[in-house]
Protein backbone atom coordinates (compact mmCIF):
# COMPACT_ATOMS: atom_id res chain seq x y z
CA UNK A 1 0.00 0.00 0.00
CA UNK A 2 0.83 3.39 -0.64
CA UNK A 3 0.47 6.15 2.10
CA UNK A 4 0.29 9.81 0.18
CA UNK A 5 -1.47 12.77 2.07
CA UNK A 6 -3.07 10.66 4.33
CA UNK A 7 -5.11 8.63 1.20
CA UNK A 8 -4.41 5.06 0.29
CA UNK A 9 -3.97 4.10 -3.41
CA UNK A 10 -3.50 0.96 -4.74
CA UNK A 11 -0.21 -0.58 -5.91
CA UNK A 12 -1.32 -0.87 -9.81
CA UNK A 13 -2.74 2.84 -9.48
CA UNK A 14 0.64 4.54 -8.60
CA UNK A 15 1.89 7.33 -10.72
CA UNK A 16 5.17 8.29 -10.41
CA UNK A 17 5.75 12.67 -10.18
CA UNK A 18 8.77 14.76 -10.30
CA UNK A 19 10.91 15.51 -7.90
CA UNK A 20 9.13 12.43 -5.86
CA UNK A 21 11.62 10.41 -4.40
CA UNK A 22 10.44 6.62 -3.38
CA UNK A 23 11.91 3.90 -0.51
CA UNK A 24 11.21 0.49 -1.43
CA UNK A 25 11.64 -2.18 1.20
CA UNK A 26 10.74 -5.92 0.15
CA UNK A 27 9.53 -7.89 2.77
CA UNK A 28 11.82 -10.80 0.84
CA UNK A 29 14.63 -8.79 0.83
CA UNK A 30 16.03 -7.30 4.17
CA UNK A 31 18.04 -4.39 2.02
CA UNK A 32 17.01 -0.47 0.82
CA UNK A 33 16.48 0.47 -2.87
CA UNK A 34 16.34 4.12 -3.87
CA UNK A 35 14.70 5.56 -6.80
CA UNK A 36 14.47 9.08 -8.34
CA UNK A 37 11.94 10.00 -11.02
CA UNK A 38 12.67 12.73 -13.08
CA UNK A 39 9.86 14.19 -14.84
CA UNK A 40 10.53 16.10 -18.32
CA UNK A 41 7.77 18.99 -19.28
CA UNK A 42 7.68 19.40 -23.09
CA UNK A 43 4.56 21.71 -24.39
CA UNK A 44 1.98 20.20 -21.57
CA UNK A 45 2.95 16.87 -21.93
CA UNK A 46 5.73 14.26 -19.66
CA UNK A 47 7.85 11.66 -20.87
CA UNK A 48 9.36 9.35 -18.21
CA UNK A 49 13.17 9.46 -17.87
CA UNK A 50 13.12 5.72 -16.09
CA UNK A 51 10.22 2.85 -16.05
CA UNK A 52 10.60 0.36 -13.38
CA UNK A 53 8.18 -2.95 -12.31
CA UNK A 54 7.50 -2.53 -9.01
CA UNK A 55 4.99 -5.20 -8.88
CA UNK A 56 7.33 -7.17 -5.97
CA UNK A 57 7.11 -4.82 -3.92
CA UNK A 58 4.97 -4.46 -0.92
CA UNK A 59 5.51 -1.56 0.44
CA UNK A 60 6.21 2.34 -0.90
CA UNK A 61 6.51 4.95 1.18
CA UNK A 62 6.74 7.62 -1.00
CA UNK A 63 8.79 11.17 0.71
CA UNK A 64 8.90 14.96 -0.86
CA UNK A 65 12.84 15.64 -1.01
CA UNK A 66 12.46 19.16 -2.47
CA UNK A 67 14.18 21.75 -0.42
CA UNK A 68 10.98 24.16 0.02
CA UNK A 69 9.12 22.40 3.26
CA UNK A 70 5.92 23.97 1.83
CA UNK A 71 5.92 22.37 -1.33
CA UNK A 72 4.36 18.82 -2.26
CA UNK A 73 4.82 15.85 -4.10
CA UNK A 74 2.01 16.88 -6.21
CA UNK A 75 1.83 20.37 -6.67
CA UNK A 76 1.81 22.41 -9.72
CA UNK A 77 3.60 25.62 -8.85
CA UNK A 78 7.15 25.02 -10.62
CA UNK A 79 7.95 22.87 -13.55
CA UNK A 80 11.37 21.26 -14.14
CA UNK A 81 13.29 20.73 -16.98
CA UNK A 82 16.64 18.63 -17.18
CA UNK A 83 18.36 20.55 -20.31
CA UNK A 84 21.57 18.52 -20.05
CA UNK A 85 19.89 15.75 -21.90
CA UNK A 86 18.27 18.23 -24.78
CA UNK A 87 20.02 17.87 -28.17
CA UNK A 88 17.39 20.65 -29.37
CA UNK A 89 19.24 23.25 -31.91
CA UNK A 90 22.71 21.58 -30.93
CA UNK A 91 22.82 18.89 -34.14
CA UNK A 92 25.50 19.93 -37.17
CA UNK A 93 23.31 19.65 -40.02
CA UNK A 94 26.26 20.78 -42.14
CA UNK A 95 26.19 24.27 -43.74
CA UNK A 96 22.85 25.12 -41.86
CA UNK A 97 24.77 24.98 -38.95
CA UNK A 98 27.18 27.70 -39.57
CA UNK A 99 25.90 30.99 -39.01
CA UNK A 100 28.81 33.67 -38.99
CA UNK A 101 32.45 34.24 -40.94
CA UNK A 102 34.41 33.09 -38.21
CA UNK A 103 32.71 29.77 -37.75
CA UNK A 104 33.28 29.16 -41.55
CA UNK A 105 37.01 30.19 -41.37
CA UNK A 106 37.54 27.88 -38.81
CA UNK A 107 35.98 24.91 -39.86
CA UNK A 108 36.87 25.27 -43.53
CA UNK A 109 39.07 28.37 -44.12
CA UNK A 110 37.13 30.78 -46.44
CA UNK A 111 33.97 33.31 -45.70
CA UNK A 112 30.91 33.27 -46.57
CA UNK A 113 31.39 35.50 -49.65
CA UNK A 114 34.59 33.14 -51.01
CA UNK A 115 32.31 29.94 -49.80
CA UNK A 116 29.12 31.13 -52.16
CA UNK A 117 31.76 31.91 -55.41
CA UNK A 118 33.41 28.51 -55.03
CA UNK A 119 29.82 27.14 -55.18
CA UNK A 120 29.58 28.57 -58.68
CA UNK A 121 32.48 26.64 -59.98
CA UNK A 122 31.42 23.57 -58.42
CA UNK A 123 29.80 21.52 -61.17
CA UNK A 124 25.65 19.97 -60.14
CA UNK A 125 25.66 16.18 -60.30
CA UNK A 126 23.27 14.13 -58.95
CA UNK A 127 23.91 13.44 -55.26
CA UNK A 128 22.01 12.70 -51.78
CA UNK A 129 24.05 15.11 -50.23
CA UNK A 130 23.51 18.91 -51.55
CA UNK A 131 26.23 21.03 -53.52
CA UNK A 132 27.05 23.18 -50.87
CA UNK A 133 27.72 20.60 -48.32
CA UNK A 134 29.74 18.55 -50.61
CA UNK A 135 32.29 21.88 -50.86
CA UNK A 136 31.96 21.97 -47.11
CA UNK A 137 33.43 18.60 -46.87
CA UNK A 138 35.85 19.44 -49.12
CA UNK A 139 37.19 22.37 -47.52
CA UNK A 140 36.90 20.84 -44.29
CA UNK A 141 39.18 18.21 -45.18
CA UNK A 142 41.58 20.72 -46.34
CA UNK A 143 41.66 22.88 -43.54
CA UNK A 144 41.08 20.32 -40.51
CA UNK A 145 42.70 17.32 -41.82
CA UNK A 146 39.77 15.30 -40.36
CA UNK A 147 39.56 11.50 -42.08
CA UNK A 148 36.85 10.29 -44.41
CA UNK A 149 35.53 8.48 -41.49
CA UNK A 150 35.31 11.30 -39.21
CA UNK A 151 33.61 13.41 -42.00
CA UNK A 152 31.32 10.82 -42.99
CA UNK A 153 29.83 10.92 -39.12
CA UNK A 154 29.17 14.19 -39.17
CA UNK A 155 27.65 14.50 -42.21
CA UNK A 156 25.50 11.43 -41.91
CA UNK A 157 27.13 9.55 -45.45
CA UNK A 158 28.88 6.92 -45.88
CA UNK A 159 32.88 6.86 -45.38
CA UNK A 160 33.25 6.06 -49.09
CA UNK A 161 30.76 8.13 -50.45
CA UNK A 162 32.76 11.76 -48.66
CA UNK A 163 36.25 9.99 -50.38
CA UNK A 164 34.38 10.43 -53.68
CA UNK A 165 32.48 13.66 -52.95
CA UNK A 166 36.07 14.86 -52.22
CA UNK A 167 37.79 14.02 -55.34
CA UNK A 168 35.12 14.89 -57.20
CA UNK A 169 35.25 18.37 -55.68
CA UNK A 170 38.89 18.74 -56.02
CA UNK A 171 38.66 17.50 -60.13
CA UNK A 172 36.01 20.62 -60.48
CA UNK A 173 38.07 23.47 -58.61
CA UNK A 174 41.46 22.37 -60.38
CA UNK A 175 40.03 22.95 -63.80
CA UNK A 176 37.56 25.91 -62.83
CA UNK A 177 39.89 28.09 -60.83
CA UNK A 178 42.87 27.72 -63.12
CA UNK A 179 42.69 30.66 -64.61
CA UNK A 180 42.29 33.07 -61.14
CA UNK A 181 46.71 32.88 -61.14
CA UNK A 182 47.90 34.30 -63.96
CA UNK A 183 50.33 36.90 -64.80
CA UNK A 184 49.68 40.62 -65.30
CA UNK A 185 51.14 42.76 -68.01
CA UNK A 186 53.82 45.22 -66.72
CA UNK A 187 51.96 48.23 -66.78
CA UNK A 188 49.57 47.02 -64.56
CA UNK A 189 52.15 45.75 -61.82
CA UNK A 190 53.39 49.43 -62.09
CA UNK A 191 49.55 50.85 -61.90
CA UNK A 192 49.00 48.90 -58.15
CA UNK A 193 53.07 49.08 -56.59
CA UNK A 194 52.49 50.67 -53.68
CA UNK A 195 54.55 53.73 -52.45
CA UNK A 196 56.88 52.14 -50.21
CA UNK A 197 58.74 50.53 -53.15
CA UNK A 198 59.96 53.73 -53.71
CA UNK A 199 62.57 54.39 -55.22
CA UNK A 200 64.85 52.40 -54.61
CA UNK A 201 62.41 48.89 -55.83
CA UNK A 202 59.57 50.95 -58.00
CA UNK A 203 60.63 48.02 -60.81
CA UNK A 204 59.82 45.57 -58.85
CA UNK A 205 57.70 42.71 -60.95
CA UNK A 206 57.60 39.63 -58.95
CA UNK A 207 58.61 38.43 -55.23
CA UNK A 208 59.08 35.04 -54.93
CA UNK A 209 59.46 32.74 -52.18
CA UNK A 210 58.78 28.66 -51.61
CA UNK A 211 56.67 27.28 -49.02
CA UNK A 212 56.51 23.77 -47.67
CA UNK A 213 53.50 21.64 -46.29
CA UNK A 214 54.39 18.39 -44.14
CA UNK A 215 52.50 15.54 -45.86
CA UNK A 216 52.29 11.62 -44.69
CA UNK A 217 55.37 9.53 -45.48
CA UNK A 218 54.73 8.10 -48.88
CA UNK A 219 54.65 4.29 -49.36
CA UNK A 220 57.55 3.98 -51.99
CA UNK A 221 60.76 4.41 -51.18
CA UNK A 222 61.58 6.19 -54.14
CA UNK A 223 58.55 8.59 -53.15
CA UNK A 224 60.40 8.97 -49.58
CA UNK A 225 63.68 10.17 -50.83
CA UNK A 226 62.00 12.86 -53.17
CA UNK A 227 60.37 14.14 -50.99
CA UNK A 228 62.17 14.03 -47.66
CA UNK A 229 63.21 17.56 -46.49
CA UNK A 230 66.50 18.14 -44.40
CA UNK A 231 65.36 22.14 -43.70
CA UNK A 232 62.45 20.80 -41.78
CA UNK A 233 63.56 16.92 -40.79
CA UNK A 234 60.70 15.39 -42.47
CA UNK A 235 58.39 15.01 -45.38
CA UNK A 236 57.08 17.60 -47.29
CA UNK A 237 56.18 18.92 -50.57
CA UNK A 238 56.95 23.01 -51.76
CA UNK A 239 55.75 24.80 -54.06
CA UNK A 240 56.70 28.63 -55.07
CA UNK A 241 54.40 31.25 -54.83
CA UNK A 242 55.37 34.74 -56.70
CA UNK A 243 53.41 37.88 -55.95
CA UNK A 244 52.81 41.75 -57.69
CA UNK A 245 54.54 44.49 -55.10
CA UNK A 246 50.34 45.26 -54.53
CA UNK A 247 49.94 41.68 -52.82
CA UNK A 248 48.47 39.85 -55.75
CA UNK A 249 49.38 35.82 -56.53
CA UNK A 250 50.50 36.26 -59.99
CA UNK A 251 52.46 32.98 -59.81
CA UNK A 252 52.18 29.28 -58.68
CA UNK A 253 54.63 26.51 -59.79
CA UNK A 254 53.88 23.36 -59.83
CA UNK A 255 53.79 21.46 -56.49
CA UNK A 256 57.70 19.16 -56.14
CA UNK A 257 59.09 16.63 -53.09
CA UNK A 258 60.93 18.61 -50.51
CA UNK A 259 64.05 17.71 -51.21
CA UNK A 260 64.40 19.97 -54.75
CA UNK A 261 66.04 23.34 -53.72
CA UNK A 262 64.23 26.71 -54.44
CA UNK A 263 66.57 27.57 -57.27
CA UNK A 264 65.84 24.34 -59.69
CA UNK A 265 61.99 24.68 -58.46
CA UNK A 266 62.17 27.93 -59.95
CA UNK A 267 64.02 27.24 -63.00
CA UNK A 268 62.02 24.66 -63.97
CA UNK A 269 58.71 26.31 -63.53
CA UNK A 270 59.15 28.47 -66.26
CA UNK A 271 59.16 31.87 -63.80
CA UNK A 272 62.13 32.74 -65.67
CA UNK A 273 60.34 33.08 -69.09
CA UNK A 274 57.83 35.58 -67.99
CA UNK A 275 60.50 38.18 -67.14
CA UNK A 276 61.04 41.25 -69.40
CA UNK A 277 64.25 43.19 -69.31
CA UNK A 278 64.51 45.93 -67.10
CA UNK A 279 62.18 44.10 -64.30
CA UNK A 280 63.43 43.44 -60.53
CA UNK A 281 62.57 40.08 -58.39
CA UNK A 282 62.69 40.10 -55.08
CA UNK A 283 63.87 36.84 -53.46
CA UNK A 284 65.61 35.42 -50.22
CA UNK A 285 69.20 33.21 -49.84
CA UNK A 286 67.43 30.29 -51.26
CA UNK A 287 67.77 31.21 -55.09
CA UNK A 288 71.45 32.14 -55.67
CA UNK A 289 71.58 30.02 -58.66
CA UNK A 290 68.76 31.84 -60.81
CA UNK A 291 70.71 35.02 -61.25
CA UNK A 292 73.24 33.16 -63.48
CA UNK A 293 70.55 31.29 -65.10
CA UNK A 294 68.88 35.05 -66.47
CA UNK A 295 72.56 36.17 -67.16
CA UNK A 296 73.20 33.51 -69.00
CA UNK A 297 69.84 34.11 -71.08
CA UNK A 298 71.35 38.22 -71.95
CA UNK A 299 68.07 39.37 -70.48
CA UNK A 300 68.78 42.51 -67.97
CA UNK A 301 66.45 41.65 -65.33
CA UNK A 302 67.88 42.06 -61.56
CA UNK A 303 67.78 40.04 -58.89
CA UNK A 304 67.61 41.48 -55.55
CA UNK A 305 68.38 39.31 -52.37
CA UNK A 306 69.93 39.89 -49.16
CA UNK A 307 73.55 39.69 -48.79
CA UNK A 308 75.18 36.39 -47.57
CA UNK A 309 77.60 36.46 -44.34
CA UNK A 310 80.75 34.90 -46.30
CA UNK A 311 83.95 34.41 -44.55
CA UNK A 312 82.81 37.47 -42.72
CA UNK A 313 82.17 37.77 -38.60
CA UNK A 314 79.39 40.47 -38.99
CA UNK A 315 77.68 42.65 -41.68
CA UNK A 316 79.06 45.75 -42.40
CA UNK A 317 76.59 49.12 -41.91
CA UNK A 318 75.59 48.98 -45.28
CA UNK A 319 75.07 45.44 -45.94
CA UNK A 320 73.08 45.94 -42.67
CA UNK A 321 71.04 48.51 -44.08
CA UNK A 322 70.57 46.77 -47.33
CA UNK A 323 69.10 43.76 -45.44
CA UNK A 324 66.78 45.77 -43.84
CA UNK A 325 65.38 47.37 -47.08
CA UNK A 326 65.31 43.93 -48.73
CA UNK A 327 63.09 42.80 -45.54
CA UNK A 328 61.16 45.83 -45.47
CA UNK A 329 59.31 45.32 -49.52
CA UNK A 330 59.56 41.32 -49.05
CA UNK A 331 57.46 41.25 -45.83
CA UNK A 332 54.28 40.97 -48.34
CA UNK A 333 55.10 37.62 -49.54
CA UNK A 334 56.12 36.78 -45.99
CA UNK A 335 52.20 37.65 -44.93
CA UNK A 336 50.99 35.78 -47.65
CA UNK A 337 52.78 32.88 -47.29
CA UNK A 338 51.26 32.77 -43.70
CA UNK A 339 48.00 33.25 -44.75
CA UNK A 340 48.72 30.09 -46.68
CA UNK A 341 49.27 28.18 -44.20
CA UNK A 342 46.60 29.44 -41.90
CA UNK A 343 43.92 28.69 -44.37
CA UNK A 344 45.30 25.20 -45.45
CA UNK A 345 45.45 24.64 -41.40
CA UNK A 346 49.53 23.96 -42.20
CA UNK A 347 52.27 25.24 -39.45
Amino acid sequence: MIEEDNEFIQPQQLVTHKGCQAHMFSELILKETTFTCNRYIYNDHSDAEIQVDIASISRVIATNTSKDKDKRCFTDQKTYKDQSTSTHGQEFVGILSIKEDQQLLDLAGVTFNNFEFLVTRVESKKCKVSIKNRLLIFLMKMKTGLTFSALSVLFGVHRTTVSRIFQLILYDLTSATANLVFWPDKATVRATTPECFSPGYSDTRVIIDCTEFRIEVPPAVDDRVVCYSHYKKGFTAKVIIGITPGGFICFKSKVAGGRKTDSQMTVESGLLDLLETGDVVLDDKGFPEIKKVLDDSGREVKIVMPPFLTKKHEFSKEETQNTYEVARVRIHVERIMQRLRVLSGSR
